[in-house]
């Protein structure tokens, strides 16, 4: 009898370990949907539409773009970490919607709700005036400011653009106030619209205003120069210690199959193997930048580890 028990058992588990394999060489069978935690347009999904016509090719089945902005880009893996874990629903896990935003807006997801696939980009930052505005450098601002009966305000779309500005009040005693924006185009019409007379926002979605000279970059928010304004110094190098770094990832909800992961992770990295690739990318504005998915999920909590002790320094209210 007992012998009868485990030969069952045995079956059982044999036949779910074959359904479980077949799924797996079956993946993908059908579309998969990608989820952009900003709006249509943006660097931030024209980036994710460049993967996502790799990625397409690579596995065989449509990856199509699904744009859910707002929230400051948590609205996104917010409706992304409740969908169903079997690979044909990933999306955007960007380093700011992921280490920074649960710390400053109330969100439904935690860090380790999401099975990280890989890193593909780092965004470079840009710090941008008025194209008719008197502001030459930070200083300027800085000076202005303080000068100000109340805080200047500056447009944002949210994690990680906004740190800069309170970086500046800590350094300095100059008073910022956010006007927060659903994508950084539309915080860079913003601008230019003088809606707000500045903003924090990653090179795509200034250079189109940038060129049409209706805004002005006075500083690279990253850690280096840009080669197309070699001329425009760094925030660091005006004297400041304002500087932000973000990496774009892709993700799925916590609980996907080991082979299907594995399958999702493989087609990423041969994504961003491919030139042209990364020259589309670098085309668009973006730096190309590969992470594999369990290193980018281990920097990711000391990233969100580091943004906690950053925003109490800053004097920012936490969401715990």
């Amino acid at each position: 009898m007992k012998k009868n028990i485990v030969i069952a058992l045995l079956a059982g588990v044999a036949a779910v370990s074959s359904a479980y394999t077949y799924a797996a060489d079956a993946f993908p069978n059908k579309p998969i949907r990608l989820v952009v935690n900003f709006g249509a347009g943006g660097s931030t999904d024209i980036a994710a539409r460049i993967v996502a016509k790799k990625l397409a090719s690579i596995l065989g089945q449509g990856v199509v773009v699904e744009n859910r902005s707002g929230g400051g880009g948590t609205i996104g893996p917010s409706y992304l970490a409740k969908q169903e874990p079997d690979g044909y629903t990933i999306g955007l896990t960007a380093q700011g919607a992921i280490a920074t935003a649960p710390w400053m807006y109330k969100v439904t997801y935690d860090t380790d709700d999401f099975d990280y696939i890989g890193a593909f980009s780092k965004y470079r930052y840009v710090f941008i005036v008025n194209a008719d505005s008197p502001y030459k450098n930070i200083q300027d601002v800085v000076d202005a400011a303080k000068k100000s009966s109340k805080p200047l305000l500056f447009g944002t779309p949210g994690p990680q653009t906004n740190f800069v500005f309170p970086m500046l009040t800590k350094q300095t005693g100059a008073e910022f106030e956010q006007v927060l924006y659903k994508s950084g185009m539309d915080t860079t019409v913003g601008v230019a619209s003088n809606q707000v007379p500045m903003a924090v926002v990653i090179s795509p979605e200034a250079w189109p205003q940038m060129q049409a000279g209706k805004v002005r970059m006075i500083a690279s928010a990253t850690g280096s120069r840009w080669s197309e304004y070699p001329d425009v110094p760094t925030v660091a190098e005006q004297g400041f210690d304002a500087t932000i770094e973000g990496y774009l990832a892709l993700g799925a909800p916590k609980g996907v199959p080991a082979p299907v992961l594995a399958k999702l992770r493989d087609a990423v990295e041969q994504t961003m193997a491919d030139e042209s690739v990364r020259k589309e990318m670098e085309r668009a504005g973006m730096e190309p930048a590969y992470m594999k998915g369990p290193e980018y999920g281990e920097l990711m909590r000391k990233e969100k580890a580091k943004a906690k002790v950053l925003i109490q320094e800053l004097g920012l209210a936490v969401q715990d």
